[in-house]
């Protein structure tokens, strides 16, 4: 049974590299990077011995609005559902700005405030927790491809006061790709969570698209896989998302 679980999960990166491989992107030395790191993650899960399974739902609805040129004001209001999609996980509201240094670089930044759910000698408690994180993003075209590279600092702490911060380098490597008289262009990206201090936590693989509605806002739908690392049982949680971005203009 477990090993049918780790051949499931080897699956799921190889799905990954065909799909980036239709829509050809094989043509410039990124793809390469891009597809050896989602090889070697696979091979990395497919290792385990027991993990825990389970599916989630995430979806969200936001405001997005630009006062000045390059400057982006975001905020956004996510539910997150675990247990097979049957009971709450969280919810946060989320702040974030992000500006554009150039054509290339970008500056981002976000404070996330978040109720979570969890239980406590069988009673159902929520726990709030405090989040904010700075990042950079480096990005360039190579022909219909756009490759974005991302470095993020994140801090969370939580109202507990026995509860330590949780701090994490995290890098994340994303490539779309722009199709020809086609409005649903390809997402692929992969990510990997590194506790300051500590070794590497998650792994992140997500297939996304979205669709522009002129004047009004942004639709995105995705499927993420996310896998525990260096747990004794680590979770593997597959999520279907759904967000929709509503652009202000004054």
């Amino acid at each position: 049974m477990e090993r049918v679980r780790n051949l499931d999960e080897q699956r799921k990166g190889v799905m990954a590299i065909i799909i980036m491989t239709k829509y050809k992107f094989f043509c410039c030395p990124d793809y390469y990077c891009l597809v050896l790191g989602l090889l070697f993650a696979s091979n990395i899960l497919a290792q385990e011995i027991k993990t825990v399974q389970d599916f989630e739902t995430w979806s969200s609805v936001g405001l997005q609005y630009k006062p000045i040129d390059r400057l982006n004001i975001e905020l956004e209001e996510q539910v997150r559902l675990k247990n097979n999609s049957q009971t709450l996980d969280e919810y946060f509201t989320q702040l974030s700005l992000s500006y554009e240094l150039s054509n290339h670089f970008e500056l981002s930044g976000a404070y996330r405030w978040i109720t979570m759910s969890k239980k406590e000698d069988g009673v159902s408690v929520n726990e709030s927790a405090n989040r904010y994180h700075l990042g950079v993003v480096y990005k360039h075209d190579i022909k219909r491809a756009t490759f974005a590279y991302r470095l993020r600092y994140q801090n969370k702490s939580f109202s507990d006061s026995d509860s330590s911060n949780k701090q994490f380098v995290r890098f994340k490597t994303r490539v779309k790709y722009n199709i020809k008289n086609w409005k649903l262009d390809p997402i692929a990206s992969a990510e990997l969570f590194r506790e300051i201090g500590g070794e590497f936590r998650n792994f992140r693989m997500t297939l996304a698209t979205d669709y522009r509605i002129k004047n009004i806002g942004n639709i995105k739908v995705f499927y993420r896989f996310i896998k525990e690392l260096n747990q004794s049982n680590p979770k593997s949680t597959s999520i279907v998302g759904l967000s929709f971005i509503h652009k202000l203009n004054f």
